[in-house]
């Protein structure tokens, strides 16, 4: 499915969206003519690749928002003690 993805862009010019919707569609029109069309095999092997590439994605997206969210989280709080410690500060000088 992939290779025939490639194809349609390289060969036929098309966008990566425009090679997805013209898959749909002729899918649709096989299937809506009764062409007997094993999609299971046509398919197999083709969307894990995907779904595991995928999934790394998520995965690498979720350890840098977690890592930039304890840097936010630290520079806060960092923030805060700072602020604190004006006030304190500013308390004592009009006592």
């Amino acid at each position: 499915m992939e290779n025939l993805l490639k194809r349609l862009q390289e060969e036929a010019g098309l966008t990566e969206e425009q090679a997805t919707d013209a898959v749909r569609v002729v899918v649709d029109f096989m299937d809506k003519e009764g062409l007997d069309i094993d999609w299971d095999k046509f398919l197999s092997g083709k969307y894990e690749k995907f779904k595991e590439q995928s999934q790394s994605f998520f995965d690498d997206l979720a350890q840098k928002s977690k890592k930039y969210t304890n840097t936010i989280s630290d520079k806060a709080e960092d923030l805060i003690t700072e602020a604190k410690r004006k006030v304190r500060d500013i308390s004592d000088h009009l006592d």
